[in-house]
């Protein structure tokens, strides 16, 4: 009996990581583009990009939570996050949850604890919206596994470690699953006279501290 209930413990423990992941699909955006110098708003393209681009990208994906950082005061993060989704949020009869910020007072774990609770009574896809220059600390604090695997090569021209306002992330037991732009039309798209594709492949973890680090400096 007693090697029975061993046994059976020993398989418990084995389940608990399952437990706590989910299967919903996460889909990560940034902000739309916003003007120079600081200033407030969106500029014409980044409302274009949310009024018109965003709500049709979404409108089939069965979204049933959506979570933006407010403006943090304090370092000047997520000040357009809310209103780069509102409108996709408005076409979908949902509310923008608000409830997780970027700044460094706030909880590092916000924003799992409220994708595992959704999840936990509902199989419904989930969008987060975060500020363009904390991408690095949303993928970090959500433990996102994004190391591109063991294929990569070491020729760095072939990944493009630019932020970019389109890019759409999905993400699915905690892994990326894909990585694509927007394709909004008349704002994304191939330069002219170009043909080479560049990967949106994501850095790994600790190209991004490193990058992260001096920035900082």
């Amino acid at each position: 009996m007693a090697v029975k209930l061993s046994i059976i413990f020993a398989l418990a423990l084995t389940l608990l990581p399952f437990a706590t992941s989910f299967t919903n699909p996460v889909y990560i955006i940034s902000n739309a583009e916003t003007p120079s110098l600081d200033l407030p708003g969106l500029t014409p393209i980044g409302k274009k990009r949310s009024e018109k681009c965003l709500p049709p990208i979404f409108a089939p994906l069965d979204i049933g939570l959506i979570l933006a950082c407010p403006l943090d005061t304090d370092s000047g993060l997520c000040s357009e996050t809310v209103q780069t989704i509102t409108p996709t949020a408005n076409s979908l009869n949902l509310t923008v949850d608000t409830s997780c910020g970027a700044g460094e007072e706030d909880d590092d774990d916000c924003l799992s604890n409220h994708l595992k609770k959704f999840a936990k009574n509902s199989t419904q896809s989930m969008i987060v919206v975060w500020d363009i220059s904390d991408m690095d600390s949303l993928f970090e604090n959500l433990d996102i596994d994004d190391d591109g695997g063991d294929d990569d090569d070491d020729d760095d021209d072939d990944d493009d470690d630019t932020p970019h306002y389109d890019v759409l992330t999905t993400i699915v037991k905690k892994k990326v699953s894909s990585t694509v732009s927007q394709a909004c039309d008349g704002i994304d798209g191939q330069a002219a006279g170009t043909f080479r594709r560049r990967s949106l492949k994501r850095r790994t973890r600790k190209e991004r501290r490193i990058s992260s680090r001096i920035v900082r400096d």
